[in-house]
């Protein structure tokens, strides 16, 4: 006789209810008295179920019912298939904005190698600041987490898959990952993609700052001797020149934004092309739809480089205004922050660097690593099953400054960048953004190596619980072999900000003098392996600029015992194929060698005939029009080889005295033309002005 449902031991019912659906789940306890009694409250199953496609989050006191239902209606928001009004929808913003933030929050940690000393703190709905000491559950060990590929620095996390599946949706994108006034401007400018979608610049009011705000103006009040107070005119949203940014910033415009840079795959370009796409057909729809799409592109282009959006109030950096009294601290302005994106995203994509793994992995998949103790630390030792000593500075540091990061830089020749942010005739008001911007980018590749040089308590304007971390180190220009100015040293700071993100400063050196500076914020939060997007511009705050967006992410962890700065074979592992480093680990047992970047084939003949000969155009991404042309590297590259052959041949010296003195000819002819051609380069880079010796902090 078979046992009805109902009259099953405790212990079996739990075990089959926990396989069941979580919209299912909610609806159980409808259906009898016996089944509402079992499932309300049961905190153990409704853990089951959150478990059972998301990450075991780092505290078990969490109200598992709550998350689990507040899930399902996450999921009922996002689905394409949901009869509800778009507009109805997008009320829901704060709502879906708390849940992925709360999500990203609970995802997969990897422990680092350091002893973290800050406190727990609770930061609202932010995704930045939290000590290990707020992982009430276990964490693994931190050797079991490996990187899947030395160029994927984070893990597999069910959180990241879940909520990337529920935004591969458009209409979920559209109607949360596109609400900023960027996108609200492109929609009523009817650039390509957004013509058909009406705008809602209008839809949150015309009045100018706070609605109860009152002027002080207007008729004396006979009772008090005082001004009456008036309420402040509606502010016209709309102007002959064009849509007026709000003066203080919109709550459903930020939170749109933050939710678009935490997701970052496609910022602007994604409809119609599937993450990662960089091969055959799918790559040439990638690049036509980015062309299609460039409206948004050039309008973030004219926020990005728009030299009214640096102001002492923002520290020139993505911040919002400071309040008048100035003593709050920095908070984030997440529009910039997208705008930033969108450009930087766009640049690399149309250079073909995506088609690297340490670019795919940051800029051609959604929620890549946007989470705080993201990071897998990788070195050779570490690879090998080897454990090297932390040192106490490091100890110190919760933010896991020491390593190689690699750095994106773009920038506008600067006769360029003048005319756009200097037109002749200029009437346009300060917060009436200026036009479009569409005109070619130089973007340069960098490699910086960092270490923590002190750790210091927090000072005012910082978030109390956490340190203040100062680094120092050098970069290399990967790109820019010409460049007398490949080479600098960095110094800077990383800190939290009262509202929890992490904040990263830092300086370019040259000959001892401080030359440009960055401001940023790491996307995600404390050790994401997101990394850092901000901008950069001149150390003294020049109003006549340069400035522009740039963008670094950590790629491993080699121990700095250099007596000086240099480059080794290990720290340009990261960037190659997986096959390849194996070729070349087995090749050159000499992988601590130090490795000249100013050679165009820094990986040897193999990395030459490899990569150099296929991929010279992913490699060497400046605007050829602009910086110089293919056709030069290339005949450069045969100047290297050749004069390699000479090195070769010179040996055999002993052996043939005549052969030797015709190739000896042969070299000194090379060495000739690769000399005029170093000239050309540098007048060209003196041609250029400041654009031309950037190797940005």
């Amino acid at each position: 006789m078979a046992t009805h449902l109902t009259h099953l031991p405790p212990e079996i019912l739990h075990s089959i209810l926990s396989h069941v659906d979580p919209e299912d789940l909610s609806r159980l306890p409808l259906t009898c008295r016996l089944f509402n009694n079992f499932i309300k409250g049961n905190n153990l199953l409704w853990r089951a179920i959150y478990t059972n496609f998301l990450d075991e989050p780092p505290t078990k006191d969490l109200d598992f019912e709550q998350e689990v239902h507040d899930i399902v209606k996450l999921k009922r928001l996002c689905s394409p298939l949901d009869s509800t009004p778009d507009t109805e929808i997008q009320s829901h913003l704060p709502f879906v904005h708390r849940i992925v933030t709360r999500l990203l929050n609970h995802a997969i940690t990897v422990p680092s190698l350091t002893t973290s000393t800050s406190k727990s703190t609770s930061t609202g709905t932010g995704t930045g600041a939290r000590g290990d000491g707020d992982n009430n559950a276990p964490h693994p060990h931190r050797s079991s987490f490996f990187r899947s590929s030395r160029a994927r620095t984070f893990p597999v996390s069910g959180n990241a898959q879940f909520l990337t599946d529920l935004f591969d949706s458009t209409r979920a994108r559209r109607n949360f990952l596109t609400r900023s006034f960027l996108y609200e401007r492109a929609r009523a400018l009817a650039v390509a993609g957004f013509a058909d979608e009406p705008h809602q610049l209008d839809a949150y009011g015309d009045v100018s700052g706070s609605e109860t705000d009152t002027a002080a103006e207007g008729d004396d009040d006979v009772s008090g001797g005082g001004p009456r107070p008036r309420p402040r005119r509606p502010r016209r949203t709309r102007t002959r020149f064009g849509w007026r940014r709000p003066r203080r910033p919109r709550e459903a415009y930020q939170l749109s934004a933050k939710l678009h840079c935490l997701y970052g795959w496609g910022l602007g370009i994604e409809d119609g092309v599937r993450p990662g796409a960089t091969e055959g057909e799918a790559r040439r729809r990638a690049m036509y739809v980015a062309r299609q799409r460039a409206g948004v592109y050039a309008l973030a282009c004219a926020k990005v480089y728009d030299l009214r959006e640096y102001t002492a109030g923002n520290k020139w950096g993505p911040f919002l205004e400071e309040d008048e009294e100035g003593g709050g601290g920095v908070r984030v302005d997440w529009e910039k922050v997208e705008a930033i994106l969108v450009v930087l995203g766009a640049n690399i994509r149309s250079k073909g660097l995506e088609r690297f793994p340490i670019f795919w992995y940051f800029w051609g998949k959604p929620f890549a690593g946007s989470w705080r103790g993201s990071y897998i630390p990788w070195s050779k030792d570490r690879e090998q099953g080897k454990e090297s000593e932390v040192k106490e500075l490091d100890r110190m540091d919760p933010y896991g400054v020491a390593g190689s990061w690699l750095r994106v830089v773009s920038f506008l020749d600067f006769t360029d960048f003048f005319h756009f942010n200097f037109p002749i005739g200029d009437r346009l008001p300060r917060d009436v953004p200026r036009p479009p911007l569409d005109i070619a980018q130089a973007t340069r590749l960098i490699l910086m190596r960092i270490h923590v040089a002190k750790v210091e308590p927090a000072g005012p304007g910082d978030h109390p619980d956490y340190p203040v971390t100062h680094f120092r180190g050098f970069s290399r220009a990967l790109d820019g072999a010409w460049d007398e100015n490949a080479e600098a040293d960095i110094r800077g700071t990383v800190r939290v900000t009262p509202e929890g993100e992490i904040r990263w400063t830092s300086f370019s050196v040259f000959h001892g003098e401080e030359r440009w500076k960055s401001e940023g914020v790491q996307i995600g939060g404390i050790r994401s392996a997101r990394g850092v997007v901000g901008t950069w511009f001149d150390k003294d705050f020049n109003p006549q600029g340069p400035c522009g967006p740039t963008a670094f992410w950590k790629i491993s962890d080699r121990e700095d015992t250099a007596t000086g700065p240099r480059v080794l074979l290990e720290d340009l592992f990261p960037l190659i194929a997986d096959d390849m480093e194996d070729e070349l680990a087995d090749d050159d047992e000499d992988s601590g060698d130090e490795v000249n970047l100013q050679v165009l084939d820094p990986f040897g003949p193999d990395w030459t005939e490899y990569e150099l000969e296929d991929e010279l155009a992913g490699l060497y991404y400046f605007d050829d029009e602009d910086i110089f042309d293919v056709e030069d590297v290339e005949a450069e590259l045969e100047g290297i080889e050749g004069l390699h052959n000479g090195d070769d041949d010179e040996e055999e010296e002993e052996e043939d005295d005549d052969d030797y003195e015709d190739e000896n000819e042969d070299e000194d002819e090379d060495d000739d033309n690769d000399n005029n051609s170093d000239d050309e380069h540098d007048d060209a880079g003196e041609e250029d002005g400041p654009a031309a010796d950037l190797t940005h902090g």
